[in-house]
């Protein structure tokens, strides 16, 4: 019996996918959504809120009426936006939308989803950058992100800055009409906002069975406008416990994104336990990805450089340190990653020549952005490059490797599992598409190629 539990057990862990760590993300999830529903409660019994007088309501669900002046964004210090992203966690569908586009909450939670104000005060929403937009689920959607607007619900900037949609009358966000829409369409939904949380943290050893596998002593999520597991921080502390630290929005915590971060916590502990040195003692980490690196990906790479901010992107999805992160997300076909198959037969395919000229030299511009980038932002690794040709010579080598190596990756694990390869539906706004694409079979502009961090 036990030898057959143990076949079982190399069975489920091969290829690259680790169960301890889906276990560890259903309890967190699962921890996570209690602590807020009960701070919640707790909210509001300390600050009870006043009784109104029963009113009768006619109330029209349309544009006009819920959605009239909602026609920007705005961060903590004042500067406006027109375009912001969400994800697909963070929206709640009411009841209509529920009863026409059955399952859509599951289906959306791993989508991030780009929302822009028109010039009319209406929205359009598209998928953002590189995600693939469930087109199916559109009317939906749209509907989920109103209602997520009108109820102060929140957004990100480019840079994963928290932002707000702001009307230019403050009031009709917050009247006694929208309150009884409200009420009327969601289950259990309040008037109160969910009280701010800094800071959720788990005692690992409460959950022996997880905790057998992946010894965590303690889990500790900060609330943070970002996504990610933070490798600086996480280890052994003075007392020999073992903690990981997590920095995520409290109201998206969990689906493909909670594991993504786990498993790079896995990763590092699996390592650390052994006796092994730290992901941050790592080369990628040490020669690449530092916090200059992070930055560069989080949106600078795109200000600084169109031409260089594709290739950025390359070197963060195609690293060593970020594949196998990845490759769990392609185990749950979740559009994290966007088609992260897709994306490596893009890096594997990757030619230094679309960015020179016929005479072999770099593009205008080029060279100065890549000087700018060496001298201003702190990555050894790129610094050993003071050509721009050199550094894409070496990067098309590279990445042809990676690439092919990372697609053997997913599709043994596709094998193994028996995972079927998901079909991506992309939608592209008609703005976007008006722009000029060369759709020539492997002729495809890296320049033009954008993917999610």
């Amino acid at each position: 019996m036990s030898k057959r539990i143990s076949i079982q057990r190399i069975i489920r862990e091969a290829a690259g996918i680790s169960f301890e760590v889906r276990r560890w993300a259903d309890v967190i999830e699962k921890y996570v959504d209690d602590y807020v529903k009960k701070e919640k409660e707790k909210h509001q019994k300390e600050n009870p809120q006043p009784q109104r007088e029963p009113q009768s309501y006619s109330w029209s669900y349309n544009d006009e009426d819920v959605f009239p002046n909602s026609d920007y964004f705005v961060d903590t210090e004042g500067n406006k936006f027109y375009t912001a992203i969400v994800s697909g966690h963070e929206l709640k569908a009411n009841v209509d939308v529920k009863e026409e586009f059955p399952g859509i909450e599951e289906a959306i939670k791993s989508v991030i989803i780009e929302v822009q104000f028109t010039e009319k005060g209406t929205i359009e929403i598209s998928s953002w950058d590189g995600f693939d937009f469930p087109e199916q689920y559109r009317d939906g959607i749209e509907e989920m992100v109103e209602d997520h607007i009108l109820s102060d619900g929140s957004f990100y900037n480019e840079e994963y800055d928290l932002v707000k949609a702001v009307s230019d009358d403050v009031d009709s966000y917050h009247n006694d009409g929208w309150d009884y829409y409200m009420k009327e369409n969601y289950s259990g939904w309040s008037y109160y906002q969910t009280p701010k949380i800094d800071k959720i943290e788990i005692n690992g050893k409460d959950f022996p069975k997880e905790y057998k596998d992946f010894s965590v002593d303690k889990w500790v999520i900060n609330n943070s406008t970002r996504i990610e597991y933070d490798h600086r921080k996480s280890g052994y502390n003075d007392k020999g416990e073992y903690v990981v630290y997590l920095n995520m929005p409290m109201s998206s915590i969990g689906g493909s994104a909670l594991i993504h971060e786990i498993k790079h916590a896995f990763d590092d502990w699996n390592r650390m336990s052994k006796g092994a040195p730290p992901l941050i003692t790592g080369w990628e980490i040490k020669n690449i990805y530092t916090p200059d690196f992070e930055k560069l990906v989080l949106g600078g790479s795109y200000k600084l450089s169109p031409m260089l901010h594709p290739i950025i992107r390359y070197y963060y999805l195609g690293s060593k340190l970020e594949t196998p992160a990845y490759l769990e997300n392609e185990y749950d076909n979740s559009s994290l990653g966007g088609d992260y198959r897709g994306t490596a037969k893009k890096i594997m395919n990757f030619k230094a020549s679309s960015y020179l000229n016929k005479k072999g030299l770099p593009a205008k511009g080029l060279q100065e952005s890549w000087t700018k980038l060496i001298t201003e932002y702190d990555i050894p690794f790129f610094r050993k490059f003071k050509n721009v040709v050199d550094f894409l010579n070496y990067t098309e080598k590279y990445f042809n490797k990676r690439g092919r190596d990372i697609i053997k990756r997913i599709d043994k694990m596709r094998y193994v599992h028996n995972r079927k390869k998901p079909t991506y539906q992309q939608y592209k706004s008609p703005q976007k598409n008006s722009q000029p694409t060369n759709t020539d079979k492997g002729s495809e502009n890296p320049n033009q190629l954008q993917f999610p961090f």
